[in-house]
């Protein structure tokens, strides 16, 4: 009797000192997918849900999503941002961080040919040119080595593999928060030759963060998609005007992941079917993060639509 008084004494006195005490959380506990909460990453996810539900997405979709106010130094949106993906075509922005590393220390000409090829790379998505510059840094190795040797931030990504005849690419991998990274300190000038970066970055093409959207056409756009059967993603940097004229640039990064795609037996729709409807999603998330950011953050007023 006496041994379990004890014992029971004991028990009070440590749920005692575990509630005056702080409860401690480690760092890596501390920066999770979860760190956000603000209306706008609400609207996402209940967005997401709402598609989910319509079967829209399929249960083996994954998604995610970074929404970064550069002017305020403020994330909004980080859902799932460090989950690895495939990178399809969005590989090409690190393939050419890679080529300008090399130009800026001597190893590499920034050679008419080349910057023709780089454009075809990122403004037309050429796979073909993709795997030139593969091949002229030494190889997917190569290349991966020179990104974790000098820009150990990119955590998730990956470059393993040339691009494969008829560009289903599945092994290199990347993720939101790198790409979100890669753009930030684009937009800061601190990448090699940033501004000539986001001169090819600006360059019209097939995006599905502001094309068939209202966000206006005054907006400007930096930005590379990725589109692949098993992945469809977009990310880079929009500027527009506040009330008052100033410059707002943000950061919008969307991934949309199905694995089961790249399974050539199981394809229950056709690709551009398939694709159409995620890129829709990317293109509705784009307008509400434009949108939040404008009248919340800079106290404009959009016609209600």
């Amino acid at each position: 009797m006496l041994r379990r008084t004890t014992k029971l004494v004991a028990l009070l006195v440590c749920c005692s000192l575990s509630l005056s005490l702080p409860i401690l959380i480690s760092p890596a506990a501390a920066y999770g997918d979860s760190t956000i909460d603000s209306p706008l990453e609400a609207n996402f996810e209940d967005y997401v849900k709402r598609r989910r539900n319509r079967r829209v997405l399929a249960t083996t979709d994954r998604t995610s999503f970074v929404v970064y106010d550069i002017s305020k130094n403020t994330k909004l949106v980080s859902i799932n941002e460090n989950q690895q993906m495939m990178a399809a075509s969005l590989i090409k922005n690190f393939v050419m961080l890679a080529y300008f590393h090399e130009v800026k220390y001597g190893r590499q000409k920034h050679t008419t040919a080349n910057k023709g090829k780089l454009r075809a790379m990122i403004q037309w998505s050429s796979n073909a040119e993709t795997n030139y510059f593969i091949r002229l840094l030494g190889g997917p190795a190569k290349v991966d080595r020179i990104l974790r040797n000098n820009y150990p931030y990119f955590k998730q990504t990956r470059i393993v593999e040339r691009i494969p005849y008829g560009g289903r690419t599945y092994k290199n991998m990347t993720s939101t928060r790198d790409l979100s990274t890669f753009f930030l300190k684009l937009w800061q000038g601190k990448l090699p030759f940033s501004e000539k970066m986001k001169w090819y970055f600006n360059l019209k093409n097939g995006d599905y963060i502001f094309k068939k959207t209202y966000i206006p056409a005054s907006v400007r756009v930096y930005n590379k998609t990725g589109t692949v059967y098993g992945l469809v993603g977009d990310g880079g940097v929009l500027v527009f005007r506040d009330p008052k004229g100033i410059p707002r640039p943000y950061i919008f990064i969307g991934m949309i992941e199905d694995k089961s795609k790249t399974n050539t037996k199981n394809r229950w729709q056709s690709f551009y079917n398939w694709k159409n409807r995620r890129s829709y999603i990317l293109r509705r998330l784009s307008e509400q993060a434009y949108k939040y950011i404008y009248e919340n953050h800079y106290g404009g007023r959009l016609a209600r639509r």
